[in-house]
């Protein structure tokens, strides 16, 4: 396992804090924790800055929601205390805002509860999915996506021109009743774009990452609350299951999907002051490599190019359509529509032969990495958070498991080894090909399996994560197992302090 041995032996603690060597592990301060006080906050699912302050949405309870969703991953046992009606928990989504000047957390925002469709009183949103900012009217505005249950009413679009009231207003008619939520949510040259990502087909059985509805919308009055569609129904290619991601460069809004046919896909259009858009595809077949990058998850302009995040959903693995296990890449998109790979499996290509310009392989060389899930410029550096799923390894059935790494794992145990190398992977690079870990371990917690959004802002770097290890977390107890209270579970926000050179 030369990939295990790689993750163990690269260098974390190089000295840094200035903007010429970028930020290192022992830069970033914990300002949050335990899920700010409640481990059902288990997912910092979108962030913001907005009028000189941080905005965080929060999901609720995402292991229990999986446990009953379909497909879930065979663990015994199931890793955190959860009922089997995953309605008996409290489930109302939140919204915090972080004041650096005073250094303090304040909740601005609950979800209500509602009537839903079974007539039900469930909570209105379970999460909050994407942020941002954009201008409406006479001044700046924060818009907040929603995800509602699966016995709950369509999603919103919430509105905050102040940061503290929050408006309700309706998403766009995605003509669908099943669609439950939607993800990316951007602004490109003062238009705000979105796309639906997940349904219900009933209790029990949301899929949450891919909505059958691949169609980017543009808010025409945003404060109305009126949508136009602005792209074709899957770009013409029923591959495409949804849009799950958005971004931008060089005046360009661009798109990647899901397609767990042939594997994912770029699109991108000029966006004109006149409304009209022109799709052209950039990146095909899962950049050759197939179903094995089945969705883009992330996207971020740096250095004049795109850097594009893969994965396969579900962690890496697709029980659903049976593609993986397998780790994700980087691609890297320039203005002219040309790309290389930038970390990820050497292949030829229609474009030519196309070898990881890092010399990283996918997942960065960690055999554990599900998702290349975040990406934030900040500072000159580009800071990329993964997925890493090694927490997982005392809960799983391995029977099925390549013997090579079933062998690592019990030589090592799974215990051991899920606490001495479980957490994200932070990395950080300023040119895309020489890299530099950030910490191997999420911020030397093992629960912390993913960075879910990272914000570069005047006061620093923030980092949130996905932990959803709480209240309470199985641990062994001699022969058996039993649920305890787990300090370390719920999400949490770390905030850099970088230390300048004058």
């Amino acid at each position: 396992m030369e990939d295990l041995a790689l993750r163990e032996t690269l260098d974390t603690e190089r000295p840094s804090g200035s903007a010429d060597r970028g930020l290192t592990e022992r830069d970033f301060e914990r300002i949050a924790d335990r899920g700010f006080g409640d481990g059902l906050n288990s997912c910092a699912h979108s962030i913001a800055w907005f009028k000189d302050a941080l905005y965080v949405g929060t999901s609720r309870a995402t292991l229990a929601m999986l446990r009953v969703n379909a497909h879930p991953p065979a663990m015994q046992p199931w890793p955190v205390d959860t009922p089997d009606d995953v309605y008996e928990l409290e489930r109302r989504a939140q919204i915090w805002r972080f004041d650096p000047g005073e250094h303090t957390w304040e909740m601005v925002y609950v979800s209500p509860m509602v009537v839903g469709r079974s007539g039900d009183r469930v909570a209105r949103d379970i999460g909050y999915r994407g942020m941002s900012v954009t201008r409406s009217g006479d001044g700046p505005v924060l818009c907040v996506c929603t995800w509602s249950p699966s016995k709950g009413l369509a999603p919103l679009m919430l509105r905050s021109p102040d940061g503290r009231s929050f408006v309700e207003t309706p998403a766009p008619e995605w003509g669908d009743p099943t669609i439950n939520t939607y993800r990316a949510l951007t602004t490109v040259q003062g238009r705000v774009f979105t796309a639906p990502t997940g349904r219900t087909e009933g209790y029990g059985r949301a899929d949450q990452t891919a909505a059958g509805l691949a169609v980017i919308f543009e808010a025409e009055d945003l404060a109305a609350g009126r949508w136009r569609p602005v792209s074709p129904p899957g770009f013409g290619e029923p591959g495409n299951l949804s849009v799950f991601e958005l971004g931008s460069l060089a005046g360009h809004l661009y798109a990647g999907t899901m397609n767990p046919e042939t594997g994912l896909q770029v699109w991108k259009t000029p966006v004109r002051t006149d409304g009209t858009y022109q799709w052209t595809k950039v990146i095909t077949d899962g950049a050759y490599r197939g179903r094995l990058n089945e969705v883009c998850v992330s996207m971020t302009e740096f250095g004049g190019s795109l850097y594009v995040g893969t994965a396969i959903v579900n962690g890496g693995h697709d029980r659903r359509r049976g593609i993986g296990p397998d780790r994700p890449e980087i691609i890297r998109i320039h203005p002219d529509d040309t790309w290389d790979l930038v970390a990820g499996t050497a292949r030829d290509t229609p474009d030519g032969h196309k070898a990881p310009l890092s010399g990283l392989g996918p997942g960065f060389g960690n055999p554990f990495c599900g998702y290349i899930w975040r990406m934030a410029e900040h500072d000159g550096w580009l800071y990329v958070g993964t997925y890493d799923w090694s927490v997982l390894l005392p809960y799983l059935d391995q029977r099925r498991w390549p013997e090579t790494l079933r062998s690592v794992v019990a030589l090592a145990g799974a215990e051991n080894l899920a606490g001495r190398i479980g957490g994200f992977d932070l990395w950080r690079t300023r040119d895309g090909l020489a890299w530099t870990k950030v910490s191997g371990t999420g911020f030397g917690n093992q629960f912390n399996w993913g960075v879910r959004t990272m914000q570069s802002t005047p006061a620093g770097l923030f980092v949130a994560t996905a932990n959803p290890f709480g209240p309470q977390v199985a641990r062994r107890n001699g022969d058996g197992w039993r649920y305890e209270d787990n300090p370390r579970g719920g999400l949490e926000v770390w905030l850099s302090r970088e230390r300048r050179v004058e």
